[in-house]
């Protein structure tokens, strides 16, 4: 049951340092409401599959792991108010800025400005350290 978890938590870092970092563009299918939805539901399922495994026999570092299966809701929750905020703002879509391209051309990266690549950057950092911040609240204040 614990590999099941490592593997959601995998996927949801792969899944944020994949869409801010290697290739931003593909940001675009969380625009459809129905992808989004879909990785919603899964972004909701990882963590109740951690708390489902979680009991105070783990590792420390196990339970540390845990908190990380929040990372892929916080990243979808925030991209949503991210790109809400620049829809009301600029009526147009949150771009991420392509980095380092050489080989294919995109109008979208192109056109970013820069409150597009500081959500970017957000969007890639700041998951993990409110997942970070919720596990030092948790493990190191309440349960000790």
């Amino acid at each position: 049951m614990e590999t099941i978890s490592l593997i959601t938590i995998s996927l949801g870092f792969g899944f944020i340092w994949f869409v801010t970092f290697v290739h931003p563009p593909s940001h675009r299918i969380l625009r459809a409401k129905k992808t989004y939805n879909l990785f919603l539901y899964f972004s909701i399922l990882s963590p109740i599959i951690s708390i489902i495994i979680f009991n105070s026999q783990m590792l420390q570092n196990r339970k540390e792991t845990l908190f990380l299966s929040l990372s892929l809701l916080f990243f979808l929750l925030m991209y949503k108010c991210c790109d809400d905020y620049i829809l009301k703002k600029y009526n147009r879509n949150l771009y991420f800025k392509r980095r380092y391209n050489t080989v294919w051309n995109d109008i979208e990266s192109d056109e970013a400005e820069s409150i597009d690549e500081w959500f970017q950057y957000g969007l890639a950092i700041l998951p993990f350290i409110f997942c970070y911040l919720l596990k030092y609240i948790i493990l190191d204040v309440i349960l000790k």
